[in-house]
């Protein structure tokens, strides 16, 4: 995973919360939100609607022949 601090909140990708352990598909349409009120927790840790973002990935599509 990826440090928070070079996340893109405007690209599709998956986050993980810290507090639930879970890996969450990250929608674009949320970025505003994200924005005005995420808040940095600790080193590489976002605090953002009762999650702890600690790290994302991008989706990686394969495609068939």
């Amino acid at each position: 995973m990826n440090s928070m601090d070079t996340f893109d909140p405007d690209m599709p990708c998956r986050v993980h919360d810290g507090l639930n352990d879970q890996i969450i598909e990250w929608s674009p349409q949320w970025a505003s939100m994200y924005r005005q009120h995420a808040s940095k927790w600790d080193e590489g840790v976002i605090t953002w609607d009762g999650l702890l973002l600690d790290g994302w990935s991008p989706i990686l599509h394969s495609c068939c022949r």
